[in-house]
């Protein structure tokens, strides 16, 4: 009776035992198996509800309540970042630092990008994990805005510019040539609009007869440097640019010219000097102070980027969409963010046409301040505007995982990979998956 009694005790500790051991190795288990069941979607849905239920928590104030609601998110697979990092974020909130930075330790092992895309400490490192590069209608204003200038500093071959089009006047210039072949300024308006039309090697051919006429044009060098940097073609440009400031070394033109080749080229300091000079010269040319403004917030000088913007947006005629743009952009760098939105929702209001980089734009804002509903629509205009802009694709998609749409959201991420946008590829490896 004894023996039979001590034999239980034996099997019941080594059940014990091997209970103990299946339970260490559980955590490896889930590691290679990612997952809490075998049906992903039931196992997402009960993360999920933990998840939202934490975040209703957090809005309240009651953060103690949150983290057992994230506790029961990490009880669910605890490999899943997300349910650390916003336990950290909870962590955070109660000033419970310690505890806070070993989730986010943790939560960033496992996912890089997770600490950014909840914007762990500071909202504005989401920033890090959206797509957020420098386009074209960011990086210079219109190319017809541009041109004004050059229009202005040319005398009017008529007086009925403003009611005929492009074509007519391009067809009245042609007469006028045919009939005073002499006439290098003529010839000048006509390349002009040559550049308007994006025909920039009859533009250059037009400027070269010029300069057969009157050699020592800068004006003439200077425009057809422009046509030059339309084309693409920097280096003959630089050096149109550069004849036009040795013939004179007072046209403001041709030191905002080089400073944008000076700018394209990255190299900043110069650049700065040349907008400089260009606005020493001529403090109404509102295009050196626009692209001075550019080159400070590359460089990091918001407040001196802020003070050029301020100045054209005080002067008359100054509200091209592109100025308000590049401010709400130099405002969210500077984490002013509902300025930011005030900024882009007026260069939307101030755009002629529905422009998807604007939408996008905007889009980056809502997200930043949380309202990811806001921003998943923007996103979705702009890709109904530019069905191949990759950048919305993927950004629609970040609205979208942290507004708990994870199916719609790897969709797009998809869809980014496909359009071209490497970076999406990684975030269907981190964040497609329970």
């Amino acid at each position: 009776m004894c023996n039979r009694r001590i034999q239980d005790i034996f099997i019941l500790i080594c059940f014990y035992l091997g209970a103990a051991g299946l339970s260490a190795q559980q955590p490896q288990l889930d590691m290679i198996q990612s997952r809490v069941s075998d049906n992903p979607v039931v196992a997402g849905e009960g993360i999920t509800r933990h998840l939202i239920m934490g975040d209703n928590l957090m809005a309240q104030g009651k953060f103690e309540n949150a983290i057992l609601s994230y506790d029961n998110a990490v009880a669910q697979n605890p490999y899943f970042a997300e349910a650390y990092i916003k336990r950290a974020i909870a962590k955070y909130r109660l000033g419970r630092l310690s505890e806070a930075r070993q989730d986010y330790s943790f939560a960033t092992r496992i996912n890089p990008y997770v600490g950014d895309l909840y914007g762990y400490g500071n909202n504005l490192r989401k920033l890090k994990v959206l797509a957020f590069e420098p386009y074209q209608m960011a990086g210079r204003l219109s190319l017809g805005r541009r041109l004004e200038y050059y229009e202005n500093l040319l005398e009017p071959a008529y007086g009925a510019e403003g009611s005929m089009d492009i074509n007519s006047r391009i067809g009245a210039l042609t007469t006028l040539i045919e009939q005073f072949p002499n006439s290098s300024g003529y010839r000048m308006q006509r390349a002009v609009l040559y550049i308007r039309l994006g025909e920039h090697q009859r533009a250059i051919d037009g400027l070269n007869a010029a300069l057969a006429i009157e050699p020592d044009n800068a004006l003439a060098y200077n425009l057809m440097g422009l046509a030059y940097q339309e084309n693409e073609a920097l280096e003959p440009a630089e050096k149109a640019f550069e004849k036009a400031i040795e013939l004179e070394p007072g046209l403001a033109a041709g030191y905002y010219s080089l400073g944008v080749v000076r700018q394209q080229e990255m190299r900043y300091q110069e650049a700065l000097e040349l907008f400089d000079k260009a606005t020493a010269l001529d403090e109404s040319l509102q295009v050196a102070y626009f692209h001075r403004a550019l080159v400070h917030k590359a460089m990091g000088n918001v407040d001196a980027a802020m003070q050029d913007y301020s100045r054209i947006l005080g002067q008359d005629g100054a509200a091209a969409p592109q100025i308000w743009l590049n401010r709400g952009i130099t405002r969210k760098m500077s984490g002013d963010i509902m300025g930011a939105l005030a900024d882009i929702e007026r260069a939307i209001s101030l755009s002629g046409e529905e422009d998807a980089v604007l939408y996008k734009m905007r889009g980056n804002i809502y997200l930043l301040l949380g309202n990811y509903l806001a921003a998943e629509l923007d996103y979705t205009r702009s890709v109904g505007i530019d069905p191949s802009f990759a950048e919305a694709y993927y950004n629609r998609g970040i609205a979208r995982i942290l507004a708990y749409n994870r199916p719609d959201a790897c969709l797009d991420f998809q869809e980014s990979v496909e359009l071209g946008y490497g970076r999406g590829e990684e975030q269907i490896q981190y964040l497609c998956s329970y």
